[in-house]
């Protein structure tokens, strides 16, 4: 057997305390470095958070509508959590916390960076896009997330940063995020690994460009009231009936992006509110907008998921993963949600489906984002950078289920 690099765990059912010391169970370990736990929404985040504690290593995570991972019994409906421990010499981990977003988003996303790095013993500018990576949680409520990506991500623009918003459908749920042993809403958490082995930050899209571009000429915030200077859901609805789609409604599954550098960034639409489109993610007056349609979901996602496994070595030890919820319900609305299922399946997958997503500077919706890790090969010695992994992997334990 390999050493141990990594470990997935989950539980199911209905009491918190319980959840989480199953939770603690399957992770504990001398070993340990940090563990990411995601949890469904209806389980108490104090509680569950509460017996984490346990845990001798960070714990960090969020609480979701629905997680990715867990396997269950045969028709059950309870809720789940699952986590993902980071074990060995391999890794160090530094931990950042941003705190009532709502009051200074942007200065509290940049100082919990410069938190993290000290976490490791350096300065945000030191860190190092070979051997560093940002993980990010944030409250997917809190109304000032972009804020805070742009913010994050500014602290440290030569590394990556990838994350996502914890989740619910209703509307008078909070969503939460939790650190240190303790737990916020309009907040967000920031996680700098430092890694010897090989990882590959993922950003996949399953949308596909039409030729249609239009210009955003009215908007506030989240909701978009003038395309082209014309009532935006008509506006909207003439363009796509001029390629021979329909726009569906209340809920399209058309998007927008805005392309910078060539690369697609994706702006979801909530619904259509009379003449408004109301997005998942602000827009500006003056943004040029691309429209988009869905393409292959569960194939474009094993394709992208095939790539990351390939960059890490041809084979993941884990991979931490945001989707969107959106990606979701268009599985489950055209019958491929076994498919999509069975493709994050494919790969030793925790993670949990959140209203929207960070890809650098971005907000983005309609997307998975994560982070594939790779395994110690037979050549790599303790103090190899990542990018030198070669030879005959030797396999952690990614696959262990108890």
């Amino acid at each position: 057997m390999g050493e141990l690099l990594v470990r997935r765990a989950y539980a199911v059912g209905s009491d918190p305390a319980g959840v989480a010391r199953a939770l603690v169970a399957q992770l504990a370990s001398p070993q340990l470095k940090i563990a990411f736990v995601f949890a469904h929404c209806r389980l108490d985040p104090q509680v569950l958070v509460a017996e984490l504690g346990a845990l001798a290593a960070p714990v960090v995570g969020c609480s979701a509508l629905s997680v990715i991972g867990a396997i269950r019994p045969p028709g059950s409906r309870e809720p789940a959590a699952v986590a993902l421990g980071l074990y060995g010499d391999w890794v160090r981990a530094g931990v950042g916390v941003a705190t009532e977003l709502s009051k200074a988003a942007l200065i509290r996303g940049r100082d919990a960076v410069h938190q993290a790095a000290r976490g490791i013993a350096l300065t945000a500018d030191a860190l190092d896009p070979g051997r560093h990576v940002a993980i990010t949680l944030f409250d997917g409520k809190s109304n000032h997330e972009e804020a805070f990506c742009i913010s994050s991500a500014a602290a440290a623009p030569q590394i990556r940063f990838v994350g996502g918003g914890a989740s619910t459908y209703e509307v008078d749920v909070k969503t939460y995020v939790w650190a240190d042993g303790a737990v916020h809403s309009d907040a967000a958490v920031v996680v700098v690994l430092e890694s010897e082995l090989p990882f590959h930050a993922v950003s996949s899209s399953h949308l596909e460009p039409t030729e249609l571009i239009t210009v955003v000429t009215s908007a506030t915030g989240r909701s978009i009231d003038e395309l082209d200077g014309r009532p935006a859901a008509r506006r909207l609805r003439q363009l796509v009936n001029g390629i021979g789609d329909s726009l569906d409604e209340p809920r399209p599954l058309q998007a927008f992006a805005r392309y910078i550098h060539g690369v697609p960034y994706v702006r979801s639409m909530h619904r259509i509110d009379g003449d408004r489109l109301v997005l998942a993610s602000a827009v500006e007056t003056g943004h040029i907008l691309h429209v988009m349609r869905p393409g292959d979901l569960v194939g474009i996602m094993r394709r992208d998921l095939g790539v990351a496994a390939e960059r890490v070595g041809g084979t993941m030890a884990a991979f931490l993963a945001f989707s969107c919820i959106g990606r979701h319900s268009e599985a489950a609305l055209r019958g491929r949600k076994d498919e999509l299922s069975a493709a994050f399946s494919a790969h030793p997958t925790v993670g949990f489906q959140s209203l929207s997503e960070q890809s650098g500077m971005l907000l983005v919706n309609y997307t998975l984002t994560g982070l594939a890790i790779g395994e110690r090969s037979a050549t790599m010695g303790s103090g190899d950078p990542a990018g030198s992994a070669g030879g005959q992997a030797l396999r952690g334990i990614g696959a262990r289920r108890s």
